[in-house]
C-alpha cells in the first residue's frame, strides 16, 4: 500500500472472471482496508461488487456502473446504460465486462417461463479506468445472469437459453449454442479442465459443458414445476456442486407467485451430473423475483439463506443434514462471506448480521435502515461493502457489525 496525501491507497491486485471471486462464492480480499462510508446510486442495487487495486465496482439496476474509490467512498467515475446492470462485474486486464438486462419474463410461470429479458441485452466491456465504453455486444436474452472468463474465453448464459462464448478483449462472439434453458441471477462455475456448469428453467437441469465451444457432458434434470434453479449461483469444492430451488408444495403441481412453496437444497457429482442429494428446508410464499438464495461454501458446511422465510442455513455438505438454523429479520437471497468462522450477510429486514459459522450463535446484528436483497456483500481487509435494495453502497468494519446488538 502506498500513502498519499496523508491517505491510504490499496495497491493489492486481484484477477476478478467469475462471480463472488471463487468457486465457493466466499468474496473475501486481503488487505489492510478498514473503511466507514456510503453513498447513494438512486438505482436498487441486484449486482455483487467486485474489488481491484483499491477500487469497487458495481452496477445498479438503472442502468449505472459506478467505479468507487474503496478507502473513501469517492466515486471515480460512473457509466450509464438503458437497462438493468445486475451480473456482478468481472475484470479482465484493463476491462470491467458487465451484463445489460432486465428481469421481464413473457410467461406467468416461473418454472416455465418463454424467455427473460424483453429490453435491451447485451454484454459491455468498460475501460476500467475512464469508464469509456469498449466494446458492446447484443445476446438473445437478458444479461443479468454473472458470465466467467475461462482459457480466455468470455462464457455466458442469457435469458433465451443461449450459452455465448465471447473474446473478452472485443466482444466478437466466438460461439453460440442453444440449451433451451433460461439463466435468471445464476452465474457461469468454472470447475476444472477447461469445464463449466450453469443452471437454468424452462428446461429445469444443471448442465456441464465444456467452455471451447459449449458442448454438454451431462446435465442433470429436476422436477417440471421447480423453480428458482435458473437463480441459483452453484458453489463446488471440485468433487461435488451445491445449489438451491423452490419446489411445489403438494398437492401442487407447479408453482406460482403468492403460493406456498418449499426451499430445497441439492448436492450433484460433479464428474456424472448424479444427484447426491436433495432435501427440503422451510416452506413459505414464492417472491416475484430472486426465488433462490446465494449458497456459500466453507469446508464440510454449506450456508445458505432462504428466498421464502427469514432464516439462515447450514449443511453438512456429505449427506444434506442440518447443523443448525437461525432466525433473521427478513428473508437471505443474497451471498454471504466467512472471516475466520464467523460468516457475514444482509437480510431483506435491513439488517446485517455476524454468526459464528459452527453454531449459529448470533454474534452480532446491525439494523441499516436499508434492505438487502440479492446485492451481495465482499470482504475487503476489515471491511464488509455491500449494495442495497435502495441503491445505497455501504462500506462497514467487520467490528461494528458484530458489536451491535439491536435486536
Amino acid at each position: 500500500m502506498i500513502a498519499l496525501a496523508g491517505r491510504i491507497v490499496l495497491t493489492l491486485a486481484v484477477a476478478w472472471t467469475q462471480f463472488r471471486l471463487g468457486p465457493q462464492n466466499n468474496a473475501v480480499v486481503d488487505g489492510t482496508l478498514n473503511a466507514s462510508w456510503q453513498i447513494e446510486t438512486g438505482g436498487q442495487i441486484s449486482a455483487s461488487p467486485t474489488m481491484v487495486d483499491g477500487t469497487i465496482y458495481v452496477g445498479n439496476n438503472n442502468g449505472s456502473l459506478y467505479a468507487i474509490e474503496a478507502a473513501t467512498g469517492k466515486v471515480l467515475w460512473s457509466a450509464r446504460v438503458a437497462n438493468p446492470l445486475m451480473s456482478a462485474p468481472l475484470i479482465y486486464n484493463d476491462l470491467v465486462i458487465v451484463g445489460e438486462g432486465d428481469p421481464t419474463s413473457r410467461s406467468a410461470s416461473p418454472s416455465e417461463p418463454v424467455m427473460v429479458g424483453q429490453g435491451a441485452s447485451a454484454l459491455i466491456g468498460f475501460d476500467r479506468f475512464s469508464g469509456n465504453m469498449r466494446w458492446q455486444t447484443t445476446v438473445s436474452g437478458s444479461a443479468m445472469p454473472t458470465p466467467a472468463i475461462i482459457g480466455g474465453t468470455l462464457i455466458d448464459h442469457d435469458g433465451a437459453g443461449w450459452i455465448n462464448g465471447l473474446d473478452p478483449i472485443s466482444g466478437e462472439i466466438r460461439f453460440q449454442h442453444w440449451l433451451g434453458s433460461m439463466a435468471s441471477m445464476s452465474a457461469i462455475l468454472p470447475i476444472g479442465n477447461g469445464d463449466f456448469v450453469t443452471t437454468g428453467v424452462g428446461s429445469n437441469a444443471a448442465w456441464r459443458l465444456h467452455a471451447d465451444g459449449g458442448s454438454i457432458i451431462w446435465r442433470s434434470p429436476f422436477s417440471r414445476g421447480a423453480s428458482g434453479i435458473g437463480d441459483c449461483p452453484p458453489v463446488t469444492d471440485g468433487r461435488r456442486v451445491f445449489c438451491d430451488y423452490v419446489s411445489p408444495v403438494l398437492p401442487d403441481t407447479s408453482t406460482a407467485v403468492g403460493d406456498l412453496t418449499a426451499e430445497r437444497v441439492y448436492a450433484l457429482d460433479a464428474a456424472s451430473g448424479a444427484s447426491l442429494w436433495d432435501v427440503a428446508l422451510e416452506s413459505g410464499a414464492l417472491p416475484i423475483r430472486n426465488e433462490a438464495a446465494v449458497p456459500l461454501l466453507e469446508g464440510s458446511r454449506l450456508f445458505v439463506g432462504s428466498a421464502l422465510a427469514p432464516w439462515m442455513h447450514a449443511l453438512d455438505t456429505a449427506n444434506g443434514m442440518l447443523l443448525w438454523e437461525t432466525p433473521t429479520r427478513g428473508a437471505v437471497k443474497g451471498g454471504i462471506v466467512d472471516v475466520d468462522d464467523t460468516i457475514y450477510f444482509g437480510d431483506l429486514g435491513g439488517y446485517l448480521w455476524a454468526l459464528d459459522a459452527k453454531t449459529g450463535r448470533v454474534i452480532g446484528d446491525k439494523l441499516m435502515h436499508t434492505a438487502f436483497n440479492v446485492g451481495s456483500p465482499i470482504v475487503v481487509g476489515t471491511t464488509l461493502i455491500i449494495g442495497s435494495d435502495s441503491g445505497s453502497v455501504i462500506a462497514i468494519p467487520l467490528d461494528r457489525i458484530r458489536d451491535s446488538h439491536d435486536r
